[in-house]
């Protein structure tokens, strides 16, 4: 069973629709279940995101303060906090 998507609940799953596709928001070359040379291509093109950057900074830099909110950067204390944002990182990837 899928957990429910908490953080990102309108950003669908992106699909292969081909190269032929319109869509923004789709692969058009990258279908995770071929196979290429005995391995599937989500296993060989394994995608990655900088964590720090991505979920944790706040877009600050040395001509002033960050403006990034994340919304999962709430909780009673740094331990749920931590864990809103692990739940945020799994669920964007």
């Amino acid at each position: 069973m899928k957990k429910a998507r908490a953080h990102f609940p309108t950003i669908p799953t992106i699909a292969y629709e081909g190269p032929k596709s319109t869509n923004p928001l789709a692969f058009r070359h990258y279908q995770p279940d071929e196979l290429i040379d005995g391995r599937t291509m989500s296993a060989h093109l394994r995608f990655s995101i900088a964590y720090w950057h991505s979920f944790r900074g706040t877009g600050a830099d040395p001509f002033g303060p960050g403006t990034i909110c994340r919304p999962w950067e709430t909780g009673a204390d740094p331990i749920s906090v931590a864990k809103n944002r692990l739940d945020a990182a799994f669920e964007f990837s």
